[in-house]
């Protein structure tokens, strides 16, 4: 028995496909599949890579799968699956699947749980944020994870953004001098914020800038670059709300809950962004405790899979 777990996110899509006894035998990668960001073609076609990929290594084909879960950035409310769900039909033929939040493959890598059954809160801070949780009635919740209109805001996304008003404030003088100014500029292979302007005035930063910029924000901030310093410490505190957030509508807080940190930003294990998180968390439940998660989020969805095979 073989099944297949996928995560496809706003930077990459990994497919894992194991055994019953979670050996893995194939793995492939592609580009970013996120609708909500590029659309359902380029989900879609990354998706096909990434799972043609690990059918390649495993010497496997798609009839030899018996489940599928992927877990899906931008997979948040009904009119999303009603994106996706077809669309993964389509990649994977007869497989069985069941398309996920990918907030809930990180909290069962993280957590185990069998049968899906995990108590705790998962945060994503990568190239978006996101935020949902379960208790230990099995009752679930999902924030709603779209974009800063609609009540969601962190990530890399707008740590770029916010990086680069403060470099260009620090250029102009009105705001803090900031090591960010000097560090910018390289990311576009030009020598001043002057010029940085110049070529984002239009067309803004491309995907390659989009990734380097929030690096050096955390670069900055080790060097004791004090706006760099806040501007991780904010985005901490606010991924924190929308924590705790969740922990008091499901009922945690009185509980000793563990909170999952998952993606590139919460990877770093930066503690200006990770503490100023739990001081907002501990606010609402004075016991949670953070999980770094250390397994690949692909590993939940097998385990899912896996879960769903055994019932």
């Amino acid at each position: 028995m073989y099944v297949m777990g996928v995560d496809a996110g706003g930077t990459k899509t990994r497919c894992m496909i194991c055994d019953e006894k979670e050996h893995i035998v194939g793995r492939g990668e592609a580009g970013a599949a996120q609708h909500q960001m590029y659309g359902i073609a380029q989900t879609k076609e990354n998706l096909t890579l990434a799972v043609e990929r690990a059918l390649t290594q495993a010497k496997l084909c798609l009839s030899d799968i018996s489940y599928a879960v992927l877990g899906m950035s931008g997979a948040d409310g009904e009119d999303d699956f009603a994106l996706l769900i077809p669309a993964v039909g389509e990649v994977l033929s007869d497989v069985p699947y069941e398309v996920l939040h990918d907030s809930w493959i990180g909290l069962r890598a993280a957590l185990g749980g069998a049968n899906g059954l995990i108590e705790g809160v998962v945060s994503i801070c990568g190239t978006g944020a996101a935020h949902a949780g379960m208790n230990g009635r099995g009752e679930r919740l999902t924030l709603r994870n779209l974009d800063y209109i609609t009540g969601n805001c962190g990530g890399g996304g707008e740590l770029c953004e916010r990086a680069l008003h403060y470099a260009f404030r620090s250029e102009e003088g009105t705001y803090d001098k900031s090591l960010l100014e000097e560090l910018i500029p390289p990311i576009f292979e030009v020598k001043t914020m002057e010029e940085v302007c110049g070529l984002i005035k239009n067309d803004g930063p491309n995907e390659k800038q989009r990734y380097g910029i929030p690096i050096v924000v955390f670069e900055a901030a080790k060097r004791g670059d004090g706006v760099a310093a806040k501007l991780l410490s904010d985005m901490g505190r606010e991924e924190g709300r929308y924590a705790a957030a969740v922990i008091k509508k499901l009922g945690m807080t009185e509980k000793k809950v563990p909170v999952v940190l998952i993606g590139s930003l919460f990877q770093t294990g930066e503690h200006l962004l990770i503490d100023a998180y739990m001081e907002q968390v501990h606010m609402a439940a004075p016991q949670a405790y953070p999980v770094i998660l250390k397994e690949e989020p692909v590993l939940g969805a097998v385990r899912f899979a896996l879960d769903k095979m055994r019932r």
